[in-house]
């Protein structure tokens, strides 16, 4: 297929060859026998797309459309079908863009010039058409069928933006409200008029709310009007970056919306002098009918609550300005004795856990690292007492962890514990003398699922890593294997009992030897359908791709979910070779995920997977995307889902992702600022 200009092979400047006039001539007749043909082909491509059109095959009409256009970018038929199609779906916005494209490149002294100007007038009359159908329609259609098409996926919505459903009448706003999950953002940039008015017209239906007001106290100037009545649904609410402090109108802000109130997070990053540090007490008592706080303050005042408060369940408590130390901990947690989840950082070490277990009997999540997120996959249980989930950072500037209190920890926490998450590559402090004992070598953890640590975890740390694996029959996941250090840990996972269980790997390409890694990739190989192994994560941080065990995981038969996570600054160009060969490896792959969380990514580093005969969904997870996005939706036609989890998108490119064949399915993630 000729991928360029078709004038451009042969400029007019070039047609005359040395004064001979018969060669001149007959290059000439040649050039317009080119042209000719140009122009057959485009009137054949565009009969063609047009009856295509009519059978509503549209991913070949599309096909033949870009065929077009890349052909011969001067003329409007490629533009005009891209258009047609673009409106069929509904994507009038899309449609307008390639007419505007169309009009740049095409002369105006072209004969369907004018195809290109009616063909935008027409979209974007259509485009700027507000029809309100949805009051009409019985609630549950709207609510279970109509606005989930709508949505696609897409949960949170700022609300001082225009935004094109949201925006074509008050009564389709309020219908869209309605929607199960959906979160409303406010700010950072202040309010207009008009802005206000959608917080209120949205106000009765809104669930959660995030409002962002680094420069302006955005929150009360909505509240200090009457129309803040209306949040009686209200349930979430997250502040970031508020510098009111003091005598804060913040706190009159919050009584003003307490009654529905069960959740609440407040975020400072850039915390002020601690004189103006927010007691924990009046926040409380502002809001007394919440299950769930979180306070990433920076200097919150911890020690002034002395009411008892039996509905709080989750706490989670962030003070960069000092350690909470033992003797604090009855203090702190007194006041709570329901608590389920417990997020404290930073912590003086270990020698916090009789305090806790004491304050906090039907403790589930226990979260001492700050690297650590939640686990909204193990459910609160209230009638299974018992610790279930543990993260800790052990370093020097944060936590005195010991081993052997570690030990005594977990053992007595033995018959719960699901997932232990350690966050810092350094060996627990001394003493360390109880796991050579026989108490621990009896020990089983019977419900531990998940395990996780640092891939440079020391030689002390691999040894007690090692101990909670050789007593976890039923492990299912763990992450990171990588080095020669971890060799002890990969000759225990080839180990029998370790095969019907095991479903997950997390592991890094290193510059240390591979023999560990391979042999270990090499057992699940040799097992065949035995091995139980579904899903392998690697991580990169740095050029380890090339030379390194990673090619051996192609013959995985029974390998159903990659994530493969990088931390480069070019992405995952550098996979390209290794996507060619993964496209045509792992038979069984169902899901890819490619994550680069801090970065923009390409999306055609994905491409060669075009050629994979059974995955199904493709999940990118970056700062946000770029690329041939049209060659994607091209190549892309058997994949079942994409989905978007970024922190900036611009709407063209979401809605030439929308002419995909696959389901769209879009998750802006909120930017990480400096904690």
């Amino acid at each position: 297929m000729i991928e360029t200009d078709i004038d451009i092979l042969c400029p007019s400047q070039s047609a005359v060859a040395n004064d001979n006039h018969s060669i001149d001539e007959e290059i000439k007749n040649l050039t317009t026998h080119v042209r000719d043909c140009v122009q057959k082909l485009l009137s054949t491509l565009n009969a063609r797309a047009s009856l295509l059109l009519k059978a509503e095959r549209l991913q070949l009409a599309l096909n033949d459309a870009y065929a077009m256009m890349n052909i011969a970018p001067y003329s409007p038929l490629g533009y005009l079908c891209l258009a047609d199609i673009d409106s069929l779906r509904g994507h009038y916005a899309s449609a307008i863009k390639l007419c505007d494209d169309g009009l740049e490149r095409v002369s105006s002294s072209h004969p369907q010039y004018q195809q290109l100007v009616k063909a935008r007038e027409a979209a974007y009359d259509i485009n700027n058409k507000r029809i309100d159908f949805i009051s009409k329609l019985p609630l549950d259609v709207v609510v279970l069928n109509i606005i989930p098409r709508i949505l696609q996926g897409r949960m949170v919505f700022n609300v001082g933006k225009r935004c094109t459903y949201f925006d074509v009448c008050r009564t389709w706003r309020q219908r869209m409200a309605l929607a199960d999950g959906l979160d409303y953002e406010v700010g950072p940039d202040d309010l207009s008029e008009d802005g206000y008015r959608r917080v209120w017209d949205l106000a009765p239906f809104t669930r959660s709310l995030t409002v962002s007001q680094p420069r302006r106290d955005i929150l009360s100037n909505i509240v200090k009007r009457p129309h803040h009545r209306l949040f009686n649904m209200l349930k979430k609410l997250t502040i970031i970056e508020c510098w009111t402090r003091g005598s804060s109108s913040l706190l009159a802000s919050l009584r003003s919306l307490s009654n529905t109130l069960t959740e609440l997070s407040l975020e400072y990053r850039h915390p002020l002098a601690s004189k103006n540090r927010y007691r924990l007490c009046d926040v409380m008592e502002s809001c007394p009918n919440l299950v769930s706080i979180r306070m990433c303050c920076g200097d919150v005042d911890m020690s002034s609550v002395t009411k008892i408060y039996p509905k709080l369940v989750k706490l989670e408590l962030r003070n960069h300005a000092s350690n909470v130390y033992e003797g604090d901990m009855a203090s702190v947690l007194h006041p709570f004795p329901q608590l389920r989840v417990l997020k404290l950082f930073s912590v003086s070490g270990s020698d916090i856990f009789p305090a806790i277990d004491q304050c906090c009997p039907l403790l589930q999540h226990l979260i001492l690292s700050l690297q650590s997120r939640d686990f909204p996959h193990i459910l609160d249980t209230p009638e299974r007492p018992g610790l279930r989930a543990l993260s800790v950072i052990n370093n020097i500037d944060f936590g005195n962890f010991k081993e052997d209190d570690m030990v005594n920890y977990l053992m007595a926490h033995s018959e719960t514990m699901e997932v232990l998450d350690i966050t810092s590559h350094f060996a627990f402090r001394a003493p360390n003398d109880l796991l050579q004992r026989e108490a621990s070598q009896q020990v089983t953890f019977k419900q531990l699922r998940r395990i996780s640590y640092p891939f440079d975890a020391q030689e002390g740390l691999v040894s007690f890593i090692l101990w909670v694996i050789q007593h976890a029959p039923h492990l299912e996941s763990i992450e990171c294997v990588t080095g020669p250090q971890q060799v002890r840990i990969m000759q225990e996972l080839t180990r029998p009992h370790h095969h019907a269980c095991l479903k997950r790997l997390g592991m890094r390409p290193t510059r240390s030897t591979l023999e560990g890694e391979a042999r270990l990739i090499q057992h699940h190989l040799d097992l065949g359908q035995q091995s139980n192994l579904r899903e392998l994560k690697v991580s990169l941080t740095e050029h380890f791709i090339h030379n390194s065990w990673l090619p051996l995981i192609l013959p995985l038969t029974q390998l159903t979910t990659l994530e493969l996570s990088a931390r480069l600054d070019q992405g995952f160009v550098s996979w390209k070779p290794f996507m060619s060969k993964l496209a045509d490896g792992c038979p069984g792959l169902e899901q890819l995920t490619m994550t680069n969380d801090s970065r923009t990514m390409n999306i055609n580093a994905v491409n060669p997977m075009y050629r994979h005969s059974n995955l199904k969904r493709i999940v990118i997870n970056c700062r946000a995307i770029y690329g041939d996005l049209s060659f994607f939706c091209q190549r892309f036609t058997k994949l079942n889902s994409l989905h978007l989890k970024v922190t900036k998108y611009n709407w063209e490119d979401i809605h030439r992702l929308e002419r995909g064949s696959f389901k769209l399915v879009l998750t802006p993630k909120r930017a990480r600022g400096p904690s």
